[in-house]
């Protein structure tokens, strides 16, 4: 990428009106008879400038400088990711360099602001490394604080920032993050930003870490602190992470029970340290007890604990979990293992707040808070008898359902940044980066096991991978993962590809001798894929690197012949 000396230096054409423009004006639709404006497939809205200024304005006041400008840098961050995605998958053969381009350009054509490289930025995947350095004009946030809020005292350009975030983060599979040092509303002539790779800065504000959940989830009204151990793996920024982890926040207060839904690996019991970490019973024990673990001739005992002389080998008596969680929390995870008798007592205990040790006729009060998860349909296992429905009914007072990573996969590339640092510190080691084709392969796999895989394939990876050598695929499929081969096929020339090139020569031949028209082959593609993925359109979607709007449109197409 070329570099140019100042805020007046001219651009070169493909910064400008060539073929990035082009790329860009190809997917940016206006439809007024429909009602839509739809710019790589996103539905987008063209809104009144002053509007939003004002609705800028009524945070403020209403929430504060702080949380206000939290929310617009969320906000930026979403829209940021969202389109730095689809412009990935709609430009895969183009360079990173490229890619990063046309982040500033849509920006332009969107009328937030106008950007003069200083450096433009430049992506090293090899180690990753990252560099950006920008004059920003016309910055609608700019001015629109200046307008409300009159000078200020820090950067105002949150929504930008997000933004740049948000778009840096997705084209190059790693946590980028910008910081603004000069700002037109704090009375510099013009708005300034500088970015690096997440790794490279120290000292994140809270701002900064809460953007990217590198902090606790703390309560409502209550500030950040440093990261603790029941906050470990606790990161991301994915619309579905975010989602769970608000209504972990609100149930921190209260006393309900609450039920964690997912599927295995997802980080379940991690929540769950978080909502005791937030509750006013922090300071009291967090018991954890697998239910699927325990053999179900002890369940009895474990939970509710044993007197001496119960049963062969009983010797003394002992507390169970619901004794040793007396003030603070018990979490009962995989709880549709625990059979049905003890299902049954469990039911009383969490009714009557009482329990009996085995072999005892003595009442014993406690008081536990009760946190469950399941990664099984609980309502299908009480439709087939194997789970009691009071006791369903009883536990999902407050369900709160995790998305699996497939369906987060935003999150990835702040999981791997976060993983790789704390790993290579326990090893000591000193990690590179991630090449461009492992980031690509991770973004492919479809993580059966969920966070929990992510981080042994990423501990793995730091133990093969040499020190100041960058991770690459090799370092990281090496457990008999299947996963999707098109992430790193190799080239004609034997060289290593990241699936962005185009069919090799012979195949495409073979497919013109066999005289196969294109509408035969795309069927065929579209069922194939179908299939690879069991029927799941996004998944498909993703084998033929197309958006899942365009598959959909193109299995329309061909509906009657694929009956």
């Amino acid at each position: 990428m070329s570099k140019t000396n100042g805020p007046g230096a001219s651009r070169t054409p493909s910064e400008t009106g060539g073929d990035l423009d082009r790329a860009l004006r190809e997917h940016l639709h206006f439809s007024p008879d429909a009602g839509h404006i739809l710019l790589y497939g996103q539905r987008m809205l063209l809104f009144h400038a002053a509007a939003f200024a004002d609705l800028r304005r009524e945070l403020i006041e209403r929430l504060g400088l702080g949380q206000a400008r939290e929310i617009m840098m969320r906000l930026g961050y979403q829209q940021g990711f969202d389109d730095g995605v689809r412009i990935r998958e709609d430009n895969c053969r183009r360079k990173v360099d490229e890619m990063l381009s046309m982040g500033p350009r849509l920006r332009e054509m969107e009328g937030f602001v106008r950007n003069h490289p200083i450096d433009a930025m430049v992506c090293d995947g090899e180690r990753g490394a990252f560099w950006g350095n920008y004059f920003w004009s016309a910055s609608f946030e700019a001015q629109a604080h200046l307008d409300h809020c009159g000078p200020s005292g820090e950067p105002a350009c949150w929504m930008m920032v997000g933004y740049a975030n948000g778009y840096c983060t997705a084209v190059t599979g790693m946590p980028i993050l910008w910081r603004e040092l000069e700002c037109v509303a704090m009375g510099h002539s013009r708005c300034r930003v500088v970015g690096r790779a997440l790794a490279d800065w120290r000292n994140l504000d809270e701002d900064e870490a809460g953007l990217l959940q590198l902090t606790p989830l703390a309560a409502p009204g209550a500030g950040a602190g440093p990261i603790g151990e029941a906050f470990d793996n606790f990161v991301g920024s994915s619309a579905g992470f975010k989602a769970a982890a608000d209504m972990v926040r609100r149930a921190a207060r209260a006393d309900a029970t609450v039920l964690f839904l997912g599927e295995s690996g997802v980080g379940k019991e991690r929540f769950a340290r978080a909502l005791h970490a937030m509750s006013r019973r922090a300071d009291k024990p967090f018991v954890a007890v697998n239910c699927a673990a325990i053999p179900q001739e002890l369940v009895e005992s474990e939970l509710f604990g044993v007197e001496r002389g119960a049963y062969t080998g009983a010797d003394r008596a002992r507390p169970g979990r619901f004794e040793r969680a007396d003030g603070g929390m018990l979490f009962l995870d995989e709880i549709a293992s625990l059979p049905l008798p003890a299902q049954g007592k469990l039911l009383r205990a969490l009714q009557e707040r009482e329990i009996e040790r085995v072999g005892d006729t003595r009442v014993r009060k406690v008081d536990v808070r009760i946190v469950a998860a399941a990664n099984q349909d609980l309502r299908k296992e009480v439709a087939e008898g194997r789970f009691r429905a009071d006791l369903f009914y009883r536990i999902n007072v407050y369900p709160v359902s995790i998305p699996p990573l497939r369906h987060r996969r935003d999150d990835i590339p702040l999981l791997v940044s976060f993983f790789i640092q704390r790993i290579s510190s326990q090893y000591d080691k000193r990690i590179a980066g991630f090449t461009r084709r492992a980031h690509r392969a991770l973004w492919d796999y479809d993580w059966p096991g969920n966070v929990r895989e992510l981080e042994n394939i990423i501990e793995r990876a730091v133990i093969l991978c040499d020190d100041h050598e960058a991770i690459d695929i090799r370092h990281l499929f090496t457990g008999g993962e299947e996963f999707r081969a098109a992430s790193f096929e190799v080239g004609l020339d034997g060289a290593p590809r990241d699936g962005a090139e185009e069919a090799p020569a012979p195949l495409v031949e073979a497919i013109l001798a066999d005289f196969y028209s294109f509408e035969a082959l795309e069927r065929d593609l579209l069922r194939a894929a179908l299939q690879q993925a069991n029927g799941n359109l996004s998944a498909a979607a993703r084998l033929l690197k197309m958006r899942r709007g365009q598959f959909e449109y193109r299995l329309k197409k061909h509906a009657q012949e694929m009956i």
